[in-house]
C-alpha cells in the first residue's frame, strides 16, 4: 500500500467524519430515517481511521522532507487558512485562532517538536535521550490551543518518528499506544482506529502516485471541503 492510497483512505474516512460533525446527528437521522443503523455514529466511527494515518505520514515525512523550516511553513500556512472554516463549520461561527484549533495546528505542533529535537541532538551531542524534552512545551501548547487531538496527538507524531516510521514494529507499536490513549473509554471508536494501524502496517514504502498537483492538492483538500460542507449548510 502506497503513501498515495494511504492518503486517499484519510482524506475519505475524514470527509465522512466531516459531513457527519458539519450537519449534526439530527439532520443524518432525518437523511436516514427508517433505518435501523445508526448513520450519524457509523460516519463519526469511520472518521477514527484518519488521524492515525495522518500522524504516520506526517512523523515519515520528517525523514524524508529536505528542508524541515519549509514544511514547518506549509503546515502553519495551512492551520491559519483553514481555521475561520473550520471554526464556521465545527464551532457555531465564531473565528478564534487560539482556541479549538483545527488538525493542522497538530500537525504543525508534531513536525515543531521533532525539528527542535533533530536540532538539540545536532548542536549537543551529549545531551542523548534529554533530547526528547522539546514534547513537553509543544504539548502544552496543544492543550492551551485546544487543537484536534490535543496533546496527544502531538505526542504520537513524536513517538511514531523516534521509534522510526520505515519500521514495521516500531510503527505498529506507537500507533497502537496513540490509539489506546485517544480512545481508552470508547471501544468502537477504538476499533475503527486500529484498522488504520492495519492499513499502515501493509505501508509498502512506496510514494505511489505523486505530482506537485497531488501533493498540493491533498494539502489544501482540507479547508476546501469544509468550506464545501459550510456551502452545502448554507
Amino acid at each position: 500500500m502506497s503513501v498515495f492510497v494511504l492518503k486517499i483512505i484519510a482524506v475519505i474516512a475524514m470527509l465522512i467524519d466531516h459531513t457527519a460533525a458539519s450537519f449534526g446527528s439530527t439532520a443524518i437521522s432525518e437523511i436516514w430515517a427508517g433505518y435501523s443503523l445508526d448513520l450519524y455514529d457509523l460516519m463519526r466511527n469511520i472518521g477514527r481511521i484518519a488521524f492515525p494515518i495522518f500522524a504516520y505520514l506526517i512523523a515519515q515525512g520528517c525523514l524524508h522532507t529536505k528542508n524541515i523550516g519549509k514544511y514547518l511553513l506549509r503546515l502553519g500556512a495551512l492551520a491559519i487558512i483553514s481555521e475561520p472554516l473550520f471554526d464556521m463549520a465545527f464551532w457555531g461561527g465564531g473565528i478564534n485562532f487560539l482556541s479549538n484549533t483545527n488538525i493542522f495546528y497538530t500537525l504543525f505542533l508534531g513536525v515543531a517538536t521533532i525539528a527542535i529535537y533533530e536540532k538539540l541532538r545536532s548542536d549537543f551531542p551529549n545531551i542523548g535521550h534529554f533530547a526528547s524534552l522539546a514534547i513537553l512545551p509543544m504539548m502544552v501548547a496543544a492543550w492551551l490551543f485546544g487543537t484536534d487531538y490535543s496533546f496527544i496527538g502531538v505526542g504520537l507524531i513524536f513517538l511514531i518518528y523516534i521509534m522510526r516510521p520505515e519500521n514495521l514494529m516500531g510503527r505498529s507499536i506507537s500507533l497502537t499506544i496513540g490509539m489506546f490513549a485517544l480512545y481508552f473509554d470508547d471501544i468502537t471508536h477504538l476499533i475503527f482506529a486500529l484498522i488504520a494501524v492495519g492499513l499502515i502496517a501493509l505501508y509498502n514504502g512506496k510514494l505511489g502516485l505523486n505530482n506537485a498537483a497531488i501533493k498540493w492538492g491533498f494539502y489544501f483538500f482540507y479547508p476546501v471541503h469544509i468550506a464545501v460542507l459550510i456551502a452545502i449548510a448554507i
